[in-house]
């Protein structure tokens, strides 16, 4: 017998697929008594809901499985990026980009290399913020070395993590990390968007006049990127005595930038 469900071939009572009665009895709308075929969502009479519902194909599901295939790739491309690419941090040292300042955005000079494995006891203490600043040491030491497609690669993920950070934690020095990470990215509206939210919280702030420098030299406009560099060395005086955490955790950055300031305008 075929099943008026979904039309496979059955024997006994029920079908063995989708549970439909076998029985034969012809189907009848609740509302108007008028007949309808199997497998009818209306009646043809009224058009009252006979109660059946459609046979999805197993291709109306694929979106939805594609997506969490990418989601769970995502969650492990992360992983494996923390576990195998990370540098391992010395104690104590804050998790913000101070090992590639050392040289002004490259592996510390007969340090290991950026590659280390780190412990589990830290990969299982790691906070979002921390996962977000690896990743960001990732795409800057990788671009500083020559590799700016790999470089893309590490600062697309940097990016989401530092957007999925909770308020509290996108602090001044994420912002900065933001602003360099969309320089990356080939980006230097976003960059701007960063220098301006900087600025706005500290007119003289140095790593924001350091992200203007860098913004005007992407775009080439060499008159802005001096123009940055003369209020940077203006402000850095002051700036170095202000014991702010974020200079502090930058203070290599900061050295590099103030020689390379030095030089173009005295050039």
């Amino acid at each position: 017998m075929r099943c008026p469900e979904c039309g496979s071939e059955e024997k006994g009572k029920f079908c063995a697929r989708c549970g439909a009665a076998l029985t034969g009895a012809p189907r009848r709308c609740a509302a108007c008594g008028a007949g309808y075929e199997a497998g009818a969502l209306y009646c043809g009479q009224c058009g009252e809901p006979t109660g059946n519902r459609p046979v999805k194909p197993a291709t109306a599901y694929l979106p939805w499985v594609l997506s969490g295939l990418a989601l769970a790739a995502f969650a492990v491309a992360i992983t494996l990026f923390i576990r195998g690419q990370a540098a391992t941090r010395a104690p104590g040292m804050p998790p913000t980009g101070a090992v590639i300042e050392s040289q002004g955005g490259g592996a510390p000079a007969g340090g290991p290399p950026a590659s280390g494995m780190p412990s589990a006891v830290e990969l299982a203490s790691m906070s979002p913020r921390e996962a977000a600043d690896r990743l960001y040491d990732r795409a800057m030491s990788t671009d500083e070395a020559g590799d700016h497609a790999r470089a893309q690669f590490f600062a697309g993920m940097a990016i989401q993590a530092y957007a999925a950070l909770p308020p509290e934690e996108s602090d001044l020095d994420a912002r900065f990390h933001r602003g360099l990470l969309q320089l990356v990215m080939d980006d230097p509206e976003a960059a701007a968007a960063e220098s301006s939210a900087l600025l706005a919280a500290d007119p003289d702030h140095l790593l924001g006049l350091v992200l203007v420098a860098r913004i005007a030299e992407q775009r080439g406009d060499q008159a802005a990127r001096r123009s940055a560099y003369e209020r940077f060395l203006g402000a850095l005086p002051a700036g170095l005595v202000s014991g702010r955490p974020e200079y502090e955790m930058h203070d290599g950055l900061l050295e590099t930038e103030a020689e390379r300031a030095r030089e173009i305008i005295g050039g």
